[in-house]
């Protein structure tokens, strides 16, 4: 990437990564807007799909213990409760699970076993809330900082979460290049509550854009390429369900980007939803090889992202990210915690891959 080029690119990714992207918040109604201008800056033409649906989206959450309350936050799905139990890490039905660093399979695992909600906390990292995306279970999910967990663990306390479902505007942008079977490019440009997400998801989002205009003067392989940015990941894969309910034809692979720009590059070649796709992720593991750049391919059970979709009909994917990536969902994911070194690394790495695809 030019250095002029690099130049526009930190500035977007800064004006984005300065406001919080919840669906139906002022700041992601500010960045609706945003793109669409720099689509127009750019000559892009591009084709928007607005779709709604219903959550519930969490006000507050608080935990009361010995007269004493502990600010909560509450997973995005979260329902409101009002409830008393003990709090514990070997939990029985009728408790509160404490689960650190819960992940949708051992969520799954305490609403079957009948817990009547989960508090987690990160162990891993400084300290800090987990603001949680939607998981569709039933059972509420809240956060804690760490210092506070002894003060309710083994206790028995009243947890409250008070919530609202919301009937909600999500926005998908469509841009296409070339003739032929298709593959998809796809990235988020939502966020959970309270978050900026400058690592996941403003660096991957942008990064479609740039794409797209680097490649679009002579663009000549067999391949169409369709780049999908997508709108409401953090509440279910919203958009992407959204987008894939016209059956697109002719789909043969699905690269998505998640969470570019942080210290350990990966691909993740099994995650929560299984194996993504065996040949895709050969082709690339040659690339990468043949480039001699470092990305690992790794396992990654508690991750999932709007590849699954794709996956749930055949579709092979390719899922680009970081791992471990502890700054996920956090306060800490902003503008100033993104490695441009490694940002320009996978712009090389990507823009090379789709150039050589049908070579490989």
């Amino acid at each position: 990437m030019k250095s002029e080029r690099l130049d526009l690119f930190q500035e977007i990714v800064y004006q984005v990564a300065c406001l919080n992207r919840l669906v139906g918040t002022d700041g992601h109604r500010r960045v609706h807007k945003l793109i669409e201008s720099f689509f127009e800056y750019l000559s892009i033409p591009y084709v928007k799909e607005v779709f709604h649906f219903s959550k519930f989206i969490p006000k507050e959450a608080w935990i009361e213990v010995e007269g004493k309350r502990i600010e909560a936050v509450a997973f995005l799905g979260s329902k409101g409760i009002e409830v008393e139990a003990y709090v514990k890490r070997d939990y029985l039905e009728g408790d509160i699970a404490l689960i650190p660093n819960v992940t949708r399979e051992k969520a799954i695992e305490a609403q079957r076993r009948g817990a009547l909600a989960i508090i987690t906390y990160m162990d891993k990292m400084a300290d800090g809330y987990l603001y949680g995306e939607y998981m569709g279970l039933d059972l509420p999910i809240v956060s804690l900082q760490r210092d506070h967990v002894n003060k309710v663990e083994d206790y028995k306390v009243k947890l409250c979460v008070k919530s609202k479902e919301e009937r909600l505007r999500g926005q998908n942008w469509l841009l296409e290049l070339g003739k032929g079977p298709v593959i998809y490019l796809v990235a988020h440009m939502d966020t959970v509550h309270r978050v900026y997400g400058a690592i996941s998801n403003a660096v991957s989002f942008l990064l479609l854009i740039f794409l797209y205009d680097e490649l679009r003067e002579g663009y000549r392989t067999p391949y169409r390429l369709r780049f999908l940015i997508s709108d409401g990941r953090e509440l279910g894969l919203e958009g992407v369900r959204f987008h894939l309910k016209r059956e697109p034809k002719h789909v043969f692979y699905c690269i998505n980007l998640e969470g570019l720009g942080w210290h350990n590059p990966c691909v993740i070649y099994e995650d929560s939803a299984g194996y993504n796709g065996e040949r895709i992720n050969e082709l690339f593991y040659k690339h990468v090889n043949e480039l001699k750049v470092l990305i690992e391919f790794k396992k990654a059970k508690e991750r999932d992202g709007d590849h699954v979709p794709f996956k749930e009909r055949g579709i092979q994917a390719l899922f680009l990210s970081s791992y471990p990536f502890t700054l996920r969902h956090t306060m800490y994911d902003n503008y100033d915690a993104i490695s441009w070194d490694k940002v320009l690394m996978w712009y090389e790495v990507i823009l090379s891959f789709l150039r050589r695809f049908h070579r490989l």
